[in-house]
């Protein structure tokens, strides 16, 4: 009983967080006594819970704190009213897309590495993060700042950029993916710059790649990340019970090396979204061992539930009104080399027959002259393929 009481307090406590019905707009209008009164109660409710657990807390050496919650315990079960049905939930990667291609990438991500502990959680344990008041706080500021991309670009609102390449003609996608090279870029604390792919159908997206975003992590390391947007909720990572995470050892918001710019020919990740034909929720693998980290239950979409119809790869900066917009990709003006230019290689889509291809009928589009990208559809390489450069130094302050 008393298990069951705090487990009821901590959902209770977790839904003051999350937005209208679903997600996490509803801390946008907490003000901040308020918001100081929950986390603290929270704080205090998690602390007792984990000793009562056993669930430990584990820490980076990037001073992240993160602690080892039971997979079936994750709010997400809770939220959804699923805690007498989590086994029954479709939680497993089933289908396989068929079609050939290279997913050698460099190994940029070694648990031994990133936990201080060498290893991360047990076998059945998720890494969640410990967010404080602040990091509640910038997360809801990041959000905002993100979501307002989805606004027309306009004079008064000219801080978003882009360079990518997207897809042209509506078509049914069950995913996308790519190599995407890896750099550590200068941003300040008010600025971001992201590589990403990202899915699309109506009002519902998923972004998936890296950025450089100290509203976000209070820090300027390049680390993974996830964006979610659905018609009723918006936010990074796991903060508005979208994405599910399964690994032991690779939480989303990890900080990826090389946390410095380096030019070193294709040096990059692998990223891979995909809708399971099974029972379309869409899953996220990541890295040279294409892991399954995490994926979205299709009830959490209304128009994803059915694929995507857009698909778009490149870089993506932000920069407020009058500062001068920061560096996308490897921080240059397009050399048209890989050894110096960020790029995707090998973007590739999932069809309606789940079956992996070379991206086709796809255009580039930059929308200021300070960011440039370049589409090679045909490298004539196997570990190349369909091909884009991207990036710029900056400096754009709008009109």
């Amino acid at each position: 009983m008393a298990r069951r009481f705090v487990l009821l307090v901590l959902f209770t406590l977790f839904l003051s967080f999350s937005s209208n019905d679903v997600g996490c707009k509803r801390i946008y209008r907490e003000d901040h006594m308020e918001l100081k009164r929950q986390h603290k109660l929270l704080n205090k409710l998690v602390k007792k819970t984990i000793q009562a657990r056993s669930i430990f807390p584990l820490y980076t050496k990037y001073g992240d704190t993160y602690d080892c919650i039971n997979f079936y315990e994750q709010p997400f079960f809770n939220y959804h009213s699923l805690k007498n049905h989590t086994h029954d939930f479709p939680v497993r990667y089933t289908s396989n897309p068929e079609g050939s291609r290279d997913q050698k990438s460099s190994p940029l991500f070694n648990p031994s590495n990133f936990w201080l502990n060498g290893k991360g959680c047990p076998d059945g344990m998720v890494p969640i993060k410990r967010n404080t008041e602040n990091d509640l706080k910038r997360a809801k500021l990041a959000t905002e700042i993100h979501n307002s991309k989805y606004k027309p670009l306009t004079i008064d609102r000219p801080g978003t950029h882009f360079a990518v390449v997207r897809t042209k003609h509506t078509n049914v996608y069950h995913g996308a993916s790519a190599i995407i090279s890896i750099y550590g870029l200068g941003v300040s604390e008010s600025q971001y710059s992201s590589a990403r792919i990202k899915v699309q159908n109506g009002p519902d997206s998923i972004e998936v790649g890296w950025t450089v975003n100290p509203t976000l992590y209070n820090d300027v390391l390049t680390r993974l990340y996830t964006f979610t947007k659905t018609a009723n909720s918006s936010c990074f990572n796991t903060l508005c019970n979208s994405i599910i995470p399964t690994s032991t050892d690779i939480p989303l918001g990890v900080a990826i090396e090389p946390n410095v710019c380096v030019c070193a020919r294709f040096f990059g990740t692998n990223l891979f979204v995909h809708q399971d034909s099974s029972n379309g929720n869409w899953f996220l693998k990541f890295g040279q061992d294409e892991a399954v980290i995490g994926f979205w239950p299709k009830n959490v979409f209304t128009a994803l539930g059915d694929g995507a119809n857009y698909v778009e790869w490149g870089g993506e900066v932000f920069s407020p009104p009058g500062v001068p917009s920061p560096p996308m990709g490897s921080g240059i003006k397009l050399k048209k080399d890989t050894t110096y230019d960020a790029y995707c290689r090998q973007i590739k889509t999932i069809n309606e027959t789940d079956y992996v291809v070379n991206a086709v009928d796809t255009e580039a589009f930059a929308d200021i002259a300070q960011y440039e990208v370049f589409d090679v559809e045909e490298y004539g390489r196997a570990d190349v393929q369909h091909m884009l450069l991207f990036g710029g130094s900056g400096g754009y302050t709008g009109t």
